[in-house]
């Protein structure tokens, strides 16, 4: 929407934590058409009155003050624990697959060592750093068993990270994502798959989140049974028509006091979504992505900026760890901090905190929307009924 353009300027959007984007959408909106008359005077060269210039600069100036006098004057909330955020930098289209797993796995441990201390709680991975195995044999995998080496080091840490596996359906179990696997007729195999988020403790049994948004061909195909003629431009652009398989409910995982909302990628867009995580207690929030599918192009730039709008709108810290693209920290104002650069192998630590209290937008999400629609509704409702009225005389 027009209210997410507003987010390279999280000093103009301090109240999105009462509106979301939405206000900013109807702030614009709105703003065009008090703007209308004087700019047509404008046009026409006119010289409009002092008085048509009034309503529009009182509808943008308002706004903009109160944004800085919060900005200014905002004070971050929670106690404060040290992370870690890694960016393997691995490009998405070639190296990734190029590149053996044992390799892989070694960087990743590298740079976890590089970094953590006693004191880190949370480290933070991208999105699908490695995958392709069945999730219920997720303990036996190397790179778990690496990970779970480096927690036996650093027992007060917790690791999130993001994987792509898969999982054999059971005889009679269907599933809206099903796929089919046939080795030899007869003998036919059912599956799905997964993008989803993992979060290990030491000693506990791994926790997962499956990814709930998904985003359209690349990760679920919308219609498929009214649009199957689409089906050969879906599986050349590397989609797929069965989708995966995604939760309903939002998840939080909890560590030494963290609860933290794993975000994954295109999640983050959705700003009433993420206020799900929050509802559910979380205290701060992770987005692990991978960014590298946009090349150096201004998407991977965009989907940063969108995530300080979510933590202006919860008023949570976010956590940023991208694949290649920006990994950085977000403070609860929207501001963007230790940012790497694109294509930056790094591996670095920081603070944030742990914020408890709930905006009034987390806890009524896009009532603008609900509100927006319902009048439109209304305005529909009376432009069929009232000709019809007069046509029939009523």
């Amino acid at each position: 929407g027009l209210g997410n353009g507003l987010s390279h300027y999280p000093s103009w959007v301090q109240w999105y934590e009462y509106t979301g984007a939405l206000g900013g959408t109807l702030w614009v909106l709105l703003g065009n058409v008090f703007f209308y008359k004087p700019v047509k005077s404008l046009l026409s060269r006119q010289m409009p009155g002092l008085g048509l210039w009034i309503r529009p600069l009182i509808w943008v100036v308002i706004p903009l003050v109160i944004s800085g006098i919060i900005y200014v004057t905002y004070e971050p909330e929670g106690r404060a624990i040290e992370v870690g955020v890694i960016q393997p930098n691995y490009e998405p289209h070639y190296e990734k697959f190029e590149v053996s797993r044992r390799e892989q796995q070694e960087r990743f441990i590298s740079l976890a060592r590089s970094i953590l201390t006693p004191e880190t709680r949370i480290l933070v991975f991208p999105e699908t750093i490695f995958g392709g195995f069945d999730i219920n044999d997720v303990e036996v995998q190397p790179e778990i068993r690496a990970f779970r080496a480096l927690l036996d080091s650093f027992p007060n840490c917790a690791i999130i990270m993001g994987l792509d596996p898969y999982r054999f359906l059971e005889p009679g179990e269907d599933s809206p994502a099903k796929r089919t696997y046939t080795r030899s007729a007869p003998d036919t195999l059912y599956w799905e798959a997964y993008n989803l988020a993992l979060m290990l403790r030491p000693n506990e049994p791994t926790e997962t989140y499956l990814k709930g948004k998904l985003v359209p061909g690349a990760e679920i195909f919308p219609y498929r049974h009214l649009l199957f003629f689409m089906e050969p431009l879906v599986n050349q652009l590397d989609g797929s028509l069965e989708g995966l398989r995604r939760s309903i409910e939002r998840k939080v995982f909890r560590h030494e006091g963290a609860a933290v909302g794993p975000v994954i990628c295109y999640e983050s867009v959705f700003g009433d979504y993420c206020t799900g995580y929050v509802r559910k207690g979380a205290n701060v929030l992770a987005i692990i992505t991978n960014d590298g599918w946009w090349d150096e192009t201004p998407g991977h730039l965009q989907h940063l900026k969108l995530g300080a709008l979510r933590a202006i709108e919860t008023r949570r810290d976010i956590i940023r760890s991208a694949n290649t693209g920006i990994s950085c920290f977000i403070d609860q104002r929207g501001d963007i901090n230790q940012a790497t650069a694109y294509e930056e192998t790094k591996a670095f630590t920081g603070a944030v905190r742990l914020n408890e209290k709930i905006t009034f937008y987390t806890k009524w999400g896009d009532f603008i929307g609900r509100i927006s629609f319902f009048m439109a509704i209304l305005i529909i409702s009376y432009g069929i009924v009232v000709p019809w009225r007069r046509k029939w005389h009523l």
